[in-house]
């Protein structure tokens, strides 16, 4: 009897000592998933699952943290996905054209409404001036970073509202009551408040269901292409070029201190062939927004 009260005095010694080494081993897998997020966020995805695979029932406020990163690289992943490296053509450190694999056209409106008016212009002289404008508005900032600028801004994406654009390259930007701001002038941006602007007058401003209800929105957009024998801009100098000027104004209101809107303004230089020579994103405009 003795005996084996001894060995019971033995093995309740042990427990403190087992249950410490499972909190260090928790507190250390922890550790390792946050300590790489910033550093490296591949790494850091492989840790935090491996965290969450095995300890999913550790405290709280470290599970949930280490979820939502979790969550945002899943979602961050799933957007570069579905936006395939070899569409980009023409690549070069500072700018790249998108080939969209259903390539859509803007069209050309002048269409007011009392709450939702659009106005459209797209100003060329030929057939071969408009492909060449067509060309101008699918130049995107080169992407080569963008998987990196996403990750950097994860706590935002880990969010349920943080939606990203599957399918489009990044033209976009983070939402204003549940609208996406405009980062570059696109074709796929025009298209974007378009069908927005559509959709507002067939639902009276309803965009999705139990959400705001936008009281009045106005989409401007103007572009223009014209060959130049010489143009010169940011210390740089071109000769027998195309300059396309695209400028896209947006604006949504759902109440007195609900509001947002801005204008952007992108200019790429093209040789009479085709070639992109220049993009220019450096319009004061496309430094600010107004919000209410």
């Amino acid at each position: 009897m003795k005996y084996f009260l001894i060995i019971a005095l033995l093995l309740l010694a042990g427990v403190p000592a087992l249950a410490q080494e499972d909190i260090n081993a928790k507190h250390a897998a922890y550790y390792r998933c946050t300590g790489q997020i910033q550093k490296d966020p591949h790494q850091a995805y492989e840790y935090c699952s491996d965290y969450l695979n095995k300890y999913p029932n550790d405290d709280p406020r470290l599970v949930e943290y280490a979820n939502r990163f979790v969550t945002a690289y899943k979602k961050i992943s799933r957007y570069l996905e579905s936006v395939p490296p070899a569409n980009f053509v023409e690549k070069t450190p500072g700018w790249a054209v998108y080939r969209a694999p259903s390539p859509a056209a803007i069209p050309a409106v002048d269409s007011p409404h009392v709450k939702y008016p659009i106005t459209i212009t797209r100003d060329y002289s030929s057939p071969e001036e408009e492909k060449l404008l067509a060309k101008a508005e699918s130049v995107y900032k080169n992407p080569d970073n963008i998987e990196v600028e996403l990750l950097k801004d994860w706590n935002y994406f880990a969010q349920k509202y943080a939606e990203v654009r599957e399918g489009e390259p990044r033209w976009w930007t983070g939402q204003f009551d549940t609208i996406f701001g405009t980062e570059v002038v696109t074709t796929e941006a025009v298209l974007y408040y378009y069908n927005i602007s559509q959709a507002f007058r067939i639902k009276n401003g309803i965009l999705k269901e139990n959400t705001f209800t936008f009281m009045s929105s106005s989409l401007k957009y103007e572009a223009s292409i014209k060959k130049v024998n010489a143009y010169e801009h940011a210390g740089k100098s071109f000769t027998n070029v195309y300059v396309a000027n695209m400028t896209l104004t947006w604006s949504q209101v759902c109440g007195g201190l609900c509001g947002f809107g801005f204008t952007r303004n992108k200019i790429v230089v093209l040789s009479p062939s085709g070639e992109i020579l220049g993009m220019f994103l450096d319009d004061p405009v496309n430094n600010s927004v107004w919000m209410s």
